[in-house]
């Protein structure tokens, strides 16, 4: 029986998702944040505003643990809860201006050299690109739904 050999691509971006992970480890640290602190603030900067419970769906983890992450990160500036207008009860919870401020600093770097490799690429080569990208996230958001436990009731 032969071992599967897979194509150069699909192994650098197995080492472009490590690396990922590693850089994301950095940053929290550089933050002052443990990891699962800086994923809340993470899924706050990508999504906005939102309550505590669907934060903690994200998160995969309780209501509870999600309040005292939330009380964290308002603690170091980088959270902030928002009443709602018309229901005072509504709390939903965003990343602070400081907070994108300070992951931007840290990313910035990487985020501008790529940019500028990929705009020193032919128009073809960076279409297919983020062709490849596109259908890299594509196909990875629906692995993941095959890993994630289903409601089975």
């Amino acid at each position: 029986m032969s071992a599967r050999t897979y194509h150069p691509a699909a192994i650098a971006l197995q080492a472009v998702l490590a690396l990922a992970n590693e850089t994301e480890r950095e940053v929290a640290g550089r933050l002052g944040l443990n990891l699962t602190d800086y994923r809340a603030l993470s899924a706050l900067s990508r999504s906005g505003p939102m309550t505590v419970g669907n934060l903690a769906v994200k998160l995969g983890a309780t209501a509870a643990t999600t309040t005292a992450i939330v009380n964290r990160l308002q603690t170091r500036g980088y959270a902030e809860r928002l009443r709602g207008g018309g229901d005072r009860r509504h709390v939903h919870v965003s990343a602070t201006a400081a907070a994108s401020r300070d992951i931007m600093h840290l990313m910035r770097p990487l985020m501008d050299a790529t940019n500028r490799h990929i705009e020193s690429l032919p128009a073809a080569q960076q279409d297919a690109v983020a062709g490849f990208l596109h259908t890299a996230q594509r196909l990875m958001q629906d692995h993941l739904h095959t890993l994630t436990p289903k409601d089975t009731a």
